[in-house]
């Protein structure tokens, strides 16, 4: 079993019987003994699908902020998997950001990123009306995970297939790059961030269906390893 982190966890109901797995809706209640031990359990498992020069979660770039919510998955005692996100609000509306989610390679293929997906947009109704229209933001150079995102919004920015624009999701890109990446511009329309990943490099891998689409499209739109692009969408209901 997976370390105790105090009363603050909350056990997940999942379609796995041989993983744990722990919620932490505020993340900063992952106690301070046991902060580092998982933080290095998390980097570890970036390194295992990127080329990390250094570390990505740092004590100065926490995953334990108040502000942020943790899901962890755990086989045995081991960490297999992770998510982290943000709610909060932009242009007066409610707006999700996935901060980061991996998944050990051994791991891979059964699921866990479209669980935390659900977890992440459940938490993300709870408190709103019904029919409320929210954001949802991500960051990446990965053209499967960036496919599996734009999925489930009815809209996004940038747009890799077409000249279509939407400036009010252009806005939401560029308030929520200055509420969560001080000092990082975004460039509009391409929705470019210079320099995101400078400390670590994304691993190709052999893409099919819409995801050999994307990879076609970022490799033209971002040739550079350390770019990434920002993207902003309207989450579907």
């Amino acid at each position: 079993m997976p370390r105790t982190f105090g009363r603050q966890q909350q056990a997940l109901a999942s379609p796995w019987s041989d993983y744990t797995v722990l919620n932490f809706p505020d993340a900063s209640s992952v106690g301070e003994s046991e902060r580092e031990p998982l933080m290095d359990a998390m980097n570890a498992i970036i390194a295992a699908n990127w080329n990390a020069r250094e570390p990505h979660w740092t004590a100065a770039s926490s995953p334990f902020d108040s502000q942020y919510s943790l899901i962890a998955v755990y086989d045995g005692a081991e960490l297999v998997a992770f998510s982290v996100y943000r709610m909060l609000r932009i242009g007066g509306r409610a707006a999700v950001y996935r901060s980061g989610t991996e998944v050990l390679p051994a791991h891979q293929g059964r699921g866990l990123y479209s669980f935390f997906t659900s977890q992440v947009l459940r938490h993300a109704r709870e408190t709103e009306p019904a029919d409320a229209s929210i954001f949802y933001g991500w960051r990446t150079r990965n053209p499967i995970v960036w496919a599996a995102n734009a999925k489930i919004c009815k809209k996004v920015a940038p747009s890799l297939f077409g000249n279509t624009q939407d400036a009010t999701l252009q806005a939401a890109g560029v308030e929520m790059c200055a509420k969560l990446c001080p000092g990082k511009c975004l460039e509009i329309p391409s929705m470019i961030m210079r320099g995101a990943y400078g400390h670590i490099r994304h691993r190709r891998q052999a893409y099919r269906g819409a995801a050999l689409l994307v990879d076609a499209a970022m490799s033209r739109i971002i040739p550079n390893s350390a770019d990434a692009l920002f993207s902003v969408g309207y989450m579907r209901a």
